[in-house]
């Protein structure tokens, strides 16, 4: 098992060790009768500390990945022949919270699965490694296919290479793994950037900022290139320091407002900020009615999403509309296509959003003015 040079951007030394060692024990690297690895030996090799050597081993043991033999040191676990595969069951891994999105997607996903003759088993996950663990056992566990939802910063490649090889289905929605071609069912995420930057250009903002929920997935970074290429096409300059993609919502309040201080009182006037999701746009606005100090003129909202199927978002002047529902559906289709031995080349079905923009008036909400704060 040669030494990987480093992990990943943004996986920890730790989620890199254990990431390492079960792709190992995967490969076949270690038989049950041979000694698995030592906690010397990955501190030699992967140049971690004892803590996170001594860790990665004791999440193995718990994972039921290797056993610890008294006397004679850690083996990998006999394995058990994989259950039978259940041409009737999908498993759907999706990241949560639940909110608007999710909740139509899976809506679209459980209707037309069912009509296919599917049950669908819904798995949420809680971490990177997590999202790991479930691919595992959704290969070893009898699903004829996996519609995967990945979470910001998903590792999942190696994940779904394993449920190729055991013959499991596998179709990613929302987003895709730029390194690995999978199919997948997507929105038009660069459109979606580009028009909703536009329609607020339209309305007069030169330096509109923008703030993100997520960071490593494709849909923001698809979405921060169309609103970069708004720009220019008007001659506009890019402003890092309002557009780069940090996540906002994570922060302690305290954070976030002095974030959003800082951007109200940069030397270029800001006048527009757009948010990734309606989430994000629900908790700025909070944010901003519960800042002290005020700041002069008003502030118009967009979304790059919408937080109900009903037009554009209540707290925006602009956003999204994306067709979520139509999105699980398509997923649907797709993975029983590909189930029912469709051979074809590997695609992504990409489907458009439609940005939605209030009247101006008097009473137009998505307008944050200094007179609420006085």
């Amino acid at each position: 098992m040669d030494r990987p040079i480093s992990p990943p951007a943004g996986v920890s030394l730790f989620e890199w060790v254990k990431r390492e060692l079960r792709g190992a024990i995967t490969r076949g690297d270690f038989s049950p009768d041979q000694p698995f690895v030592t906690q010397r030996e990955i501190v030699e090799r992967y140049g971690v500390s004892t803590t996170t050597a001594v860790r990665a081993l004791n999440e193995l043991v718990a994972d039921g990945l290797v056993v610890r033999r008294r006397g004679k040191g850690t083996f990998v676990a006999e394995r058990s022949a994989p259950a039978a595969t259940d041409a009737r069951l999908l498993t759907f891994i999706n990241p949560g919270p639940c909110g608007w999105h999710e909740t139509e997607m899976l809506g679209g996903l459980v209707t037309a699965s069912g009509a296919l003759g599917y049950r669908l088993a819904i798995e949420r996950s809680e971490t990177v490694a997590h999202e790991e663990e479930l691919l595992r056992r959704a290969a070893d566990g009898g699903s004829a296919g996996v519609v995967l939802y990945p979470r910001d910063g998903s590792v999942a490649a190696d994940g779904v290479e394993r449920l190729r090889r055991a013959g499991v289905a596998v179709v990613l929605v929302d987003r895709y793994l730029p390194g690995l071609p999978t199919d997948a069912v997507i929105f038009d995420d660069f459109l979606v950037g580009y028009d909703v930057t536009s329609a607020m250009l339209d309305r007069g903002h030169r330096a509109p900022g923008v703030l993100w929920s997520e960071t490593e997935v494709t849909s923001v970074r698809d979405r921060q290139a169309g609103h970069y290429r708004a720009l220019r096409e008007r001659g506009l300059p890019e402003l890092p320091e309002r557009t780069a993609l940090r996540v906002y919502d994570q922060l302690e309040p305290a954070a976030r407002r002095a974030r959003l201080r800082a951007m109200l009182d940069s030397a270029e006037p800001l006048t527009a900020l757009i948010c990734g999701n309606a989430p994000t746009l629900e908790l700025v606005v909070s944010d901003l009615l519960e800042m002290e100090a005020g700041f002069p003129g008003t502030l118009e909202l967009a979304a790059m999403d919408q937080s109900t199927p009903h037009g554009v978002s209540p707290l925006a002047v602009a956003s999204a509309r994306l067709p979520t529902r139509e999105l699980g559906e398509r997923a649907a289709r797709l993975i029983h296509r590909r189930i029912s031995g469709d051979t074809g080349p590997i695609r992504h079905e990409v489907l458009r959003a439609t940005v939605q923009v209030a009247e101006r008036g008097p009473n137009t909400l998505g307008v944050i003015g200094a007179a609420v704060r006085a």
